[in-house]
């Protein structure tokens, strides 16, 4: 696996999946005004990309067997990788290490992502990507790990926007990985491949 990993951002989710989509596109989701979201309650854990608009967008966590009230750390490597990691376990910021290190060759492969505008937005696939029903976003930024999982937020917790410079993503996902008998993890993995 590539390194070494930022910290850029968390997520919480309640079980339900984000989208991973270029920016330009997140106005065609309407995952609460129209009901999109639905289309993904239908989908098995082997669907990893669902349509927007005129592109694709990638479906990211949450795995429930690591659990369903949780937070989702995002992570950027120098060389242009996204990792978001959903982790469980007393010792937090081991889990995220070996999840961060943990090989990807027995990952499943999703579709790519294209990303054309620059700009990745990452948000809960239950709102809408733009108008009143969105969720707010926020730029991804450098900052510590995480501690602990720190238990549920207080008040509204933004999606990310990701700044990249890269066009193509492949896209690989890891479900619920035991570890020891106390630490487990899920990981989606976005790796560049070419750039703007």
């Amino acid at each position: 696996m590539r390194g070494p990993w930022v910290h850029t951002g968390r997520l919480w989710t309640n079980g339900d999946p984000f989208l991973a989509v270029d920016a330009s596109l997140r106005g065609a989701w309407r995952g609460f005004s129209d009901d999109r979201y639905d289309d993904i309650v239908d989908l098995g854990l082997k669907d990893t990309s669902i349509p927007v608009g005129a592109g694709q967008a990638a479906l990211v966590g949450a795995d429930g067997a690591v659990g369903d009230d949780s937070w989702m750390e995002v992570f950027q490597a120098e060389d242009g990788g996204i990792a978001v990691v959903q982790a469980s376990g007393p010792d937090y910021p081991r889990v995220l290490t070996q999840a961060l290190g943990y090989p990807d060759t027995d990952d499943e492969d999703g579709a790519p992502l294209i990303v054309r505008s620059g700009e990745i937005a990452l948000f809960s696939a239950a709102c809408d990507g733009t108008g009143p029903h969105a969720q707010r976003l926020v730029p991804a930024r450098p900052g510590p790990v995480p501690s602990g999982d720190g238990g549920p937020p207080h008040g509204d917790v933004p999606g990310l926007l990701i700044t990249t410079t890269y066009t193509t993503f492949a896209f690989k996902v890891r479900w619920c990985t035991q570890l020891d008998e106390e630490g487990c993890f899920a990981r989606w993995l976005l790796t560049p491949a070419r750039t703007l």
